[in-house]
């Protein structure tokens, strides 16, 4: 408790002092300024019931949004104010139609959390995968509202199983309900929290990458590329890109690279170690215009953000990148629910949906320079060996659908939905 209360003190001064050069940390700081007239503007413009929902950052809203969209769905009495820990997902998010309310999350406090949940007066929350606010969810619980932690994974290596992870554990106590995304995380919490309030519900990530493929959206700019085969290299950091430099020549096969951040100061480091590629917007205001598709194969980087899950649809071999980084590698499922086999580098062992894409026979790891290429060349040449892979890539993604519905016949069974 006094950790955490010391983190609470100083996590606002250490940010202050990032943002003056690091723009994530202004982002985050100008929120937090602005946050309460943000609230109170938006509640005055909302009715109840209110389901506030909590995802940290963009990736926990990917997770959520399956959630959300079923909820609107088969419950549009309720109106849904969804919140932000991180600026990566507020930024990208505040207008999305999804949501009737999309606001930063006041940084966590007793005087905080309580003023916030009068504020709104939500009449469930929902927190996202592995989001834990001690004051919020006390406060809660002081008011009856149920609290779930959904698409929850847990590992064996986290401080609730750590002889000195009794505050957090405290803390996982105040949820009403835990829905896990598997039997292992099920297990793991088994003795630390109520069997009886632990479901296992699955992973909501399987069902957004195959609402987006069965719904996808094209993109004409593709239509003038060369007729080689596609590479897109997806999430990728600066360890990818030097990895990449280093097969990317003879120039074979299109590559369409997408860095995780695409920033002017990301893309201009990203051009400098592929100095023959061409970013997308320089692409569809020259070539992409051209009369007759491009001969030759492009190294495309492109500069935007939203368009990669619906990119894959055009791959003939995805990599994902991440793999060669401290953090560990990203979505492996957007590419995967296409059919489209999947590369990626050695740290994964974070990622049991990569560890089960592997052994499913969709995805495969590698570990260097030397087996990318490696890889990429065999699967070009032995298209019968392409076409298995995406198969099994495909299948497995539809294989592990469903959490969605299985998130909401708990809801409903506990009573925490009603129309």
């Amino acid at each position: 408790m006094v950790l955490y209360k010391l983190f609470l003190f100083l996590y606002p001064k250490i940010a202050s002092i990032l943002a003056i050069f690091n723009q994530k940390a202004s982002d985050w700081c100008i929120g937090q300024q602005q946050v309460w007239k943000e609230i109170q503007e938006a509640k005055a413009k909302m009715d109840q019931p209110i389901i506030w929902i909590h995802a940290a950052s963009y990736g926990e809203f990917e997770q959520g949004l399956p959630i959300i969209e079923a909820i609107r769905a088969k419950y549009p009495n309720y109106k849904i104010w969804l919140t932000f820990f991180s600026p990566s997902g507020y930024l990208h998010r505040k207008n999305d139609p999804a949501v009737d309310v999309v606001t930063y999350l006041p940084l966590d406090g007793p005087e905080a959390a309580r003023q916030f949940i009068e504020t709104i007066q939500p009449s469930l929350i929902l927190f996202i995968k592995y989001e834990f606010w001690y004051y919020y969810l006390k406060i809660a619980k002081e008011k009856s509202i149920p609290t779930v932690l959904v698409a929850a994974i847990f590992r064996a290596d986290q401080i609730f199983f750590q002889w000195y992870g009794g505050f957090y554990k405290e803390i996982l106590q105040l949820f009403s309900y835990v829905l896990t995304q598997d039997n292992t995380s099920k297990q793991l919490i088994e003795s630390i929290y109520p069997k009886d309030q632990i479901f296992v519900t699955g992973d909501t990530r399987f069902d957004r990458v195959l609402s987006t493929a069965q719904n996808k959206q094209g993109f004409d700019w593709m239509n003038n590329l060369s007729n080689h085969p596609n590479i897109i290299a997806g999430s990728t950091w600066d360890s990818d890109h030097f990895l990449l430099s280093k097969v990317i020549e003879p120039l074979q096969y299109n590559w369409i690279i997408v860095p995780h951040h695409v920033d002017a100061k990301s893309i201009d480091a990203a051009q400098k170690i592929h100095p023959k590629a061409i970013t997308l917007t320089q692409w569809e205001n020259t070539i992409a215009k051209a009369a007759a598709p491009a001969t030759t194969p492009s190294i495309i980087i492109v500069d935007r953000i939203g368009i990669l899950r619906n990119l894959y649809q055009y791959a003939t071999i995805s990599y994902t990148g991440g793999g060669f980084t401290k953090d560990g590698i990203h979505n492996v499922l957007e590419p995967a629910a296409f059919g489209v086999p999947v590369i990626w580098g050695p740290n994964d062992e974070k990622y049991r949906e990569a560890i089960g894409l592997n052994s499913a026979g969709g995805g495969i790891k590698i570990q260097d320079a030397h087996s990318l290429k490696e890889t990429i060349d065999t699967l070009i040449a032995d298209k019968s060996q392409l076409q298995d892979i995406g198969s099994k890539a495909a299948n497995y993604v539809k294989e592990n659908a469903g959490a969605t519905n299985a998130t909401l016949s708990i809801l409903q069974e506990k009573r925490l939905l009603t129309n």
